[in-house]
């Protein structure tokens, strides 16, 4: 049976974010940020805004799973929460478009409002797009605002669905738990008070790149090549922390992952509950019966294929196998066209599961 952990080994430094584009977005995050805050003091009396304003990066960017897109055009993303923080109830404060409107509005003046080449009003955020110049790539900045009378309860400002408790960092939580990372959500929510242990767990996250975290680049790897309406980047994650199965060997903890994930949308009724707030909410309920048709049969696929590429005499084989679910970038050069023998004994134990 072949041996296909080396080859994506190597695959997942070529689709995890590297250092320059991550800090590409650090340095637009931190400019919105600074626009922001200066906006603070010209417009906050005109929207009757005086909270305190703080930052908090939130998603696949604090939590590494974040991956290089294999289109040329694609735009890259980051999330970055503003929150008001103040003891108003949700009927004695402004209404969540009031917010909406100060951010557009603070971001749209100053000096280098010329870069930005886009602002969005979305139900959930203000997106904020920029154009890659010189060869460079695109991204956007979204920025979701809240209202926390406490910080480990806040409100998101929904312009359809007004305020409602959603708290990300408790995604962040759920995720790093699984891998037990260290993290406390303290880390970032106080962060005046525990930057240093933020910043030691951020280093550590980055040397040891758990499997987990290695699978679910793939599994979004295999959305962004994969042709059609995939789900995003969260169904992804929730899918992959659920299912997860650990491996000495990333192709077959991947196979394994995707397999249980199968079972588990089965046994769900094909829906994809959230783990943390608002917990139970499906996040497949505004999916077309098309669209969950189309996601249902492309993981069949993909399950199908990990079992032949396993299963294949030779390295080279998998990896052709592998490579009609990821597109050319999947590394194929890195192996010999030879028999894997050595690799008999590691997976004897599955082989009677692998031929079913």
């Amino acid at each position: 049976m072949a041996n296909c952990n080396e080859v994506f080994e190597k695959f997942n430094q070529l689709i995890k974010l590297d250092e320059t584009k991550r800090s590409n977005l650090r340095v637009k995050r931190n400019n919105l940020r600074e626009r922001v805050h200066n906006g603070f003091g010209f417009i906050k009396s005109i929207h009757d805004i005086y909270e305190r304003i703080e930052f908090q990066s939130q998603g696949s960017y604090v939590m590494d799973t974040i991956i290089n897109s294999s289109r040329k055009n694609d735009e890259y993303d980051i999330d970055d929460g503003v929150y008001f923080i103040g003891s108003r109830g949700r009927r004695e404060r402004p209404e969540p478009d009031v917010f909406h409107q100060f951010i557009v509005n603070s971001i749209s003046r100053g000096k280098g409002v010329n870069e930005i080449e886009e602002i969005i009003e979305k139900d959930t955020c203000v997106r904020v797009r920029y154009k890659g110049k010189n060869g460079d790539f695109n991204y956007h900045v979204d920025i979701p605002i809240y209202y926390a009378q406490d910080v480990y309860s806040p409100d998101l400002a929904h312009k359809k669905d007004w305020w409602h408790t959603s708290n990300p960092v408790e995604f962040i939580l759920w995720f790093e738990d699984l891998i037990q990372s260290g993290f406390e959500a303290k880390f970032i929510l106080e962060r005046s008070s525990f930057r240093n242990e933020y910043e030691k767990w951020r280093d550590d996250r980055r040397k040891k790149d758990h499997q987990l975290r290695k699978i679910v680049r793939y599994m979004k790897a295999w959305g962004d090549y994969k042709k059609g309406d995939m789900p995003p980047g969260v169904v992804m994650t929730i899918l992959a922390g659920t299912n997860y199965v650990e491996d000495s060997r990333d192709d077959i903890s991947l196979y394994e992952t995707l397999s249980n994930s199968y079972d588990w949308l089965i046994g769900n009724g094909f829906k994809c509950p959230r783990p943390t707030t608002p917990v139970g909410e499906d996040l497949f309920k505004d999916y077309s019966p098309e669209k969950k048709r189309y996601f249902k049969n492309a993981l069949k696929e993909f399950i199908d294929s990990a079992k032949i590429a396993i299963q294949q005499p030779n390295s080279m084989a998998a990896c052709r196998e592998w490579k009609n679910n990821f597109g050319d970038r999947f590394p194929c050069h890195v192996v010999e066209d030879k028999k894997d023998y050595s690799s008999l004994s590691t997976v004897a134990a599955k082989s009677d599961m692998w031929r079913k």
